[in-house]
């Protein structure tokens, strides 16, 4: 769609990673000829050898660009939605949510170090780069054997970090490679059912974020909004509102249409360490949450799962772009 407008081109601010300035592109590439993207050096890309998570602070992908945002620089940012604050700064808004890719986590394993015995088909005593508390939550639920290790860079970083020999194993969302179309076959790639390994809030979507007063931003990014994405990753955002949650939280949801009813799925790290999930269907969205946040509760109280999950968490596959 072209951009109808005569008024100055739209201007996009963006991280400079290579993923980043992809879905930066992407969404230029639907808004038309005049669309403009301006790289913004963000806190979490400052320091890429800094620990970020167990910090109470928010918005370390995402501060630097709404500030442009705010001061009128830029006229939307375009952010992976597991990255952006359920809190956004007065006078932004969650604009439009893009239809969702492939939700699930990825295990990158070196060949060498597979196990497919295992739940977690890694040998025992393997460093797995975690980049989130809630990955390094499900590692130790799953297989309290293998070493989940801080593991920071862009998507490419993660991975030659792992060719490197500085990891046995990595975990890394699915959306990120196939969106770059990275080169995995030296590596040995699983899948990670989603229904088990719960993703983060909102992963594989992407959120535009504008000025809550620009109409003229707001219709522009309208045709690449979709209304069953938005509605899922709605629920899942709410639920870690709901927990407090942020990157100091380990915490997923997947949020999906089950016939005419909604199911989610919700997993949250006690006090203690440990991971526990619960599952619950509604025909009403508010219903749903405040079912799913009771239920998870109560499964934390009683430190019992109440609910039945596939016992398959990793399949083997082979990507091709």
């Amino acid at each position: 769609m072209q951009n109808s407008t005569k008024e100055k081109p739209l201007v996009i601010g963006s991280r400079g990673s290579q993923l980043a300035l992809w879905q930066a592109n992407h969404v230029a590439g639907i808004l038309g000829n005049g669309t403009e993207i301006k790289v913004i050096k963000t806190s979490g890309d400052k320091f890429l050898d800094q620990n970020l998570q167990g910090q109470a602070d928010k918005g370390f992908f995402t501060k630097e660009i709404e500030d442009e945002l705010l001061a009128g620089t830029v006229d939307l940012a375009v952010h992976s939605l597991k990255d952006l604050p359920t809190i956004l700064p007065e006078g932004l808004t969650l604009g439009i949510v893009s239809k969702r890719a492939a939700v699930s986590d990825l295990l990158l394993v070196r060949p060498d170090m597979v196990d497919e015995s295992r739940v977690i088909p890694v040998k025992s005593e393997s460093r797995i780069g975690a980049t989130s508390l809630r990955r390094q939550s499900l590692l130790r639920r799953f297989a309290q054997d293998l070493r989940p290790t801080f593991l920071r860079g862009n998507v490419p970083t993660r991975v030659e970090k792992l060719r490197r020999g500085e990891y046995e194993a990595i975990t890394i969302a699915r959306a990120g490679i196939d969106r770059l179309e990275l080169d995995l076959s030296d590596l040995l790639v699983f899948e990670l059912n989603p229904e088990v390994w719960l993703p983060a809030p909102g992963q594989a979507a992407l959120g535009i974020e504008i000025r809550e007063n620009d109409s003229r931003v707001r219709e522009a990014i309208a045709v690449i909004n979709d209304d069953n994405t938005k509605r899922t990753v709605k629920i899942e955002r709410d639920l870690l509102t709901k927990f407090e949650g942020g990157c100091h939280t380990a915490f997923g949801a997947l949020a999906r249409p089950v016939g005419d009813a909604m199911e989610v799925l919700v997993g949250f790290e006690d006090e203690q360490g440990r991971w526990f999930a619960a599952k619950e269907l509604a025909d009403n969205d508010e219903q749903l949450k405040n079912l799913a946040y009771e239920k998870l509760m109560r499964v934390i109280e009683n430190k019992r799962e109440e609910d039945e999950f596939c016992s398959t968490i990793a399949k083997k596959i082979k990507l091709s772009y």
